[in-house]
């Protein structure tokens, strides 16, 4: 059933291009045939379009069907399945959408939500005075974070997952860098990346996911990513890069689903595009 998500998907992309590919190399033959020849193609191509046209709204159907019946089922399969962990979320992408249907996955599974972190496009446009000023800042309230922008880095993924740290939240918050909801006197062993980005080229993978797993790794904490089916800029290669488990598909059923077994999960990128090793994880499959 989860392998016809991904063939679904796949299949409305092929008909249309097959379509195109049929009605360009019609076209060039319609400039030179005889008019009964070109009559003929043209009656090809309108019956093509309609069996194209058909199978489209098919496949359509069968998805939005089956997408119903994994949100139908996604509450049973995930009740409780996080009861008990407390959970720091951390936008790094651009998309609210993404961070909503995130909250919600969690909300399902029965998870403690402490914190919610969104990282502002400042984090990327400081100049380096501005940077060397926030810096200083936090080395006079931590005097041993380090003295170049990881101590930025440091600061915030302290922040999200250390006690100790909320005050350099606060520091981060009132420049704008981040917005910042919850309670960040807590620890937190748990932290879930919302990633994605809405142009290909945006650098927020490499310069916030990057640097920011990386420390919570070197401190212990366990890390998890989501992004949206849809986003143009992909995070996923940093998140296998860093080898954590993802899921690429946070906005259908599957990706809220495939969210709360990530914790635990083989490393791996879960979902539906190309990117993806598997489509869900194995602890899925044997939930009671």
């Amino acid at each position: 059933m989860f392998a016809d998500l991904r063939y679904h998907l796949v299949s409305l992309t092929a008909v249309f291009l097959a379509l195109s590919v049929g009605m360009l190399i019609g076209g060039l033959f319609l400039n030179t045939a005889p008019t009964e020849t070109q009559q003929r193609l043209i009656r090809r191509i309108q019956e093509d379009l309609a069996r194209i046209t058909a199978e489209s709204d098919r496949n359509r159907r069968d998805f939005e069907r089956m997408e119903q019946a994994l949100r139908e089922l996604t509450p049973r399969l995930v009740k409780q399945r996080l009861k008990a962990r407390r959970i720091a979320v951390v936008q790094t992408g651009d998309d609210a959408r993404a961070l909503a249907d995130t909250l919600k996955a969690l909300r399902d599974a029965g998870a403690e939500t402490v914190s919610v972190t969104v990282v502002t496009d400042r984090w990327l446009e400081m100049n380096d005075g501005e940077k060397q000023r926030l810096i200083h800042k936090l080395r006079t309230l931590k005097p041993n974070l380090p003295e170049d922008f990881t101590a930025v880095v440091k600061a915030l993924a302290n922040g999200v997952a250390l006690y100790g740290y909320d005050q350099a939240v606060e520091i981060l918050h009132r420049e704008g860098l981040i917005r910042a909801s919850g309670d960040y006197t807590l620890p937190c062993r748990y932290v879930v990346i919302v990633g994605g980005s809405s142009s290909p080229d945006s650098p927020r993978s490499a310069e916030i996911d990057r640097p920011l797993i990386r420390q919570w790794q070197a401190v212990g904490i366990e890390v998890v990513a989501v992004e949206r089916r849809d986003c143009a800029g992909s995070h996923v290669s940093v998140y296998r890069e860093t080898d954590i488990a993802s899921v690429d598909c946070i906005d259908t059923a599957l990706g809220q689903m495939a969210l709360p077994f990530l914790f635990d999960a083989e490393s791996a990128a879960y979902g539906v595009k190309e990117s993806a090793e598997r489509v869900i994880p194995s602890a899925l499959l044997e939930a009671k």
